[in-house]
């Protein structure tokens, strides 16, 4: 399989290029600072550029076959078109080369869970909205963006990100809330975006993944 990552340089983004040269595959990397790859460097194509540059990401997705998103500015609260113009960037240069597969790491705080999930619903809607107020709602474009595509998508909304190992063991849903929703690690996701590269029912999906 041959992957173009977005975001590689993030602890996501690392996590998937990691598990995919395990797993034999190829990887291309798009990066506005290489060096920040560290020893990845040498075992992937590094396209040096930046995701909000149209010709940057024609050039990381030129040969892909499955392309994978986790673009993030972490916790930071300033307001952002990383998500949402990083993300059109990528559709349009998907759409004129013919390549269809993107997963795309998205957070599932963005939707507040139900008010009978008084925990869940307080973290979502009075501490992190308010917080986050200005990422998330770039966040919202970036999913409407995916969503009104024609690629063959996955929006992945992941619980709050850890640094805990590969454990291959959590629980997702399928275009509804997942209760419990709290944490979930990096490695675990990049699990289960390159599990479900060729899923065909996580096609056109939000997945919420936590344990």
């Amino acid at each position: 399989m041959r992957l173009a990552v977005f975001g590689a340089t993030g602890g996501t983004g690392r996590s998937v290029i990691e598990q995919a040269l395990e797993a034999g595959n190829k990887v291309t990397a798009l990066a506005r600072r290489p060096e920040a790859l560290d020893g990845l460097a040498d075992r992937v194509t590094v396209v040096a550029g930046d995701v909000l540059e149209p010709a940057d990401v024609a050039r990381a997705v030129d040969g892909a076959e499955v392309v994978v998103s986790a673009l993030g500015i972490g916790m930071h609260r300033h307001a952002t078109t990383v998500y949402s113009q990083g993300t059109a960037n990528i559709l349009a240069a998907m759409a004129e080369q013919g390549v269809r597969r993107l997963l795309v790491v998205s957070t599932s705080s963005l939707e507040i869970p139900a008010p009978r999930r008084p925990a869940e619903w307080a973290l979502a809607k009075l501490l992190l909205h308010n917080i986050l107020r200005k990422p998330y709602a770039d966040m919202a474009v970036m999913e409407r963006h995916v969503r009104e595509s024609d690629a063959d998508w996955t929006l992945v909304r992941a619980a709050r990100l850890t640094k805990g190992p590969r454990t291959g063991r959590y629980r997702t849903s399928r275009n509804a809330k997942l209760p419990g929703c709290w944490s979930i690690s990096r490695a675990d996701v990049a699990d289960f975006l390159l599990g479900s590269a060729a899923e065909p029912e996580t096609f056109r999906a939000t997945i919420e993944i936590a344990y």
